[in-house]
């Protein structure tokens, strides 16, 4: 019996992972349904500052008054990483009284070595939210769209997937204002290239495949939204020279028949950027990759030895540079 006991598990909850917009949406519902039942008196939000290792085990042994549950929210407490208050909260929730839902909400990365982070996968629940591969992206929007009575079809769903990258919080607000925007009406491609901004990812991966496409009028065009959107433009450059740095990579594993979980595994990068450089890989041969990748560099080293000139808004050698870049690249 006594055994029985210890291993029953405890309502103990954390939410986790990348996907922070499903991870928040389920935390608001949870809050929603328990204040129905509950009443708000019994909710208790916690953070990283408000949080007193000395007093969280006899708060958590209190019993709610005239309620037969507490829900105690704690966030952005385990991305602290203050090992010796984690390893006092990890020890006090063995004391957590059977009425109290504790829930860690976790908005940035979490380290499952730290001790907190083992105690409640073991006592209780750990939650990893993790980020949709594109498809399952297409998919989502389609649901989303349904559940609003928002008409897509699954192709433009997927386009706007494409458009906005794997962010579901752009997604949501880019969907909210086709919404507005198609006013009753079915959205299709058109609406989503005249209102919905494109992510800076999206982006590149737009401007790569112009240039695998060796569609020279695309690519600079592609460039030159990307100058205009107001983002700093040298780092608008080392997100394509990480792109490419990444195909490359990408590319040599593909060659050698590695499937795409593997890559995303050793590579640690988004499951939707493997699976696009994936695609793109195709479209390249190593020489070329390198070739590019060596260009860029290059560029790189004569903006900070002062031979391309770039301050400030007076970038036109910079822009210029880069366009004969991608002018030579679709060659």
């Amino acid at each position: 019996m006594s055994e029985e006991k210890d291993n029953k598990k405890k309502s103990i909850f954390l939410f986790y992972g990348e996907d922070t917009y499903s991870s928040n949406q389920k935390l608001k519902v949870w809050k929603e349904e328990f204040i129905k039942k509950h009443g708000e008196d019994c909710l208790e939000i916690i953070d990283e500052k408000t949080l007193n290792t000395q007093e969280f085990g006899t708060n958590i042994e209190a019993v709610p008054f005239l309620s037969e549950k507490r829900l105690i929210i704690i966030k952005d407490f385990l991305a602290t990483k203050k090992t010796e208050k984690q390893k006092q909260v990890a020890e006090n929730l063995d004391k957590a009284a059977d009425s109290s839902i504790i829930v860690f909400h976790e908005n940035k990365a979490v380290d499952k070595r730290m001790s907190l982070y083992k105690k409640i996968s073991k006592i209780g629940q750990a939650n990893e939210f993790k980020s949709l591969a594109p498809n399952e992206i297409s998919q989502w929007i389609s649901d989303r769209a349904k559940s609003e009575n928002i008409k897509i079809s699954f192709v433009n769903a997927n386009y706007l997937g494409q458009t906005c990258g794997p962010d579901l919080w752009h997604i949501s607000s880019e969907l909210e204002k086709l919404k507005l925007f198609a006013n009753g009406k079915e959205i299709n491609k058109e609406m989503i290239d005249e209102i919905s901004i494109p992510s800076i990812s999206a982006s590149i991966f737009k401007l790569t495949d112009a240039i695998a496409q060796k569609n020279t009028k695309n690519s600079l065009k592609t460039f030159n939204s990307l100058e205009e959107s107001g983002e700093d433009l040298i780092k608008v450059f080392f997100m394509i020279v990480r792109h490419f740095r990444i195909l490359i990579q990408v590319h040599e594993m593909v060659n050698k028949g590695e499937n795409s979980f593997s890559i995303t595994k050793k590579l640690k990068e988004h499951p939707f950027v493997i699976q696009k450089t994936s695609e793109q890989s195709k479209n390249f041969d190593q020489k070329k990759l390198e070739e590019i990748y060596a260009n860029m560099l290059e560029i790189d080293k004569n903006v900070k030895t002062g031979v391309i000139k770039s301050y400030g808004k007076d970038n036109k050698q910079f822009i210029l540079a880069l366009e004969k870049l991608i002018i030579s690249c679709c060659k």
